[in-house]
């Protein structure tokens, strides 16, 4: 999944960014969070599922949802506010993404 660039202005008004210095440093984080989801959900994040061929398993797809761009926006909050691993509480992911993204794991 790509970031559009309407998500790129809500993630930067969920940061409360109102500059363009930083595109490429919060284009990034908003990349690691996909990728954070589509691993712990364990398929790739979709806006459409893919119809199964027939006699044979669905792809591992992950439905984008509200909840799910939730956890993305936490997460790079979280990357933002966070950009070094200093603590132990600092690395520690926020405690409400895999409650958002929990229901959309794929148990395998």
């Amino acid at each position: 999944m790509q970031i559009s660039p309407a998500q790129m202005v809500l993630i930067k008004k969920h940061l409360r960014v109102d500059h363009d210095d930083e595109d490429d440093l919060i284009k990034g984080y908003a990349e690691s969070s996909v990728d954070y989801v589509e691993n712990y959900c364990d398929g790739s994040l979709v806006t459409e599922l893919t119809p199964a061929a027939e006699d044979k398993e669905p792809p591992r797809e992950v439905l984008f949802s509200p909840g799910i761009w939730q956890a993305m926006l936490l997460l790079i909050g979280h990357y933002y506010a966070n950009r070094e691993a200093v603590g132990e509480s600092q690395t520690e992911i926020p405690l409400g993404v895999e409650a958002l993204l929990y229901r959309h794991r794929k148990w395998h």
